[in-house]
């Protein structure tokens, strides 16, 4: 049995691929960059409004 090393043959819709691929990368990398919304729910984000004052 002889040994036949793979080839690699790239198609004729490479650089298409290549660029999706690219696109992807850059989406994934601008989401992972953006900050991680708050979720603590105790934190106060504004102010409150005042209470009417009673006579």
């Amino acid at each position: 049995m002889q040994y036949r090393p793979w080839v690699y043959r790239p198609s004729n819709d490479e650089p298409e691929r290549v660029e999706f691929l690219r696109q992807i990368v850059n989406e994934a990398r601008k989401v992972l960059n953006a900050a991680s919304p708050d979720t603590f729910l105790g934190r106060k984000t504004q102010e409150p409004f005042p209470k009417e004052e009673t006579w």
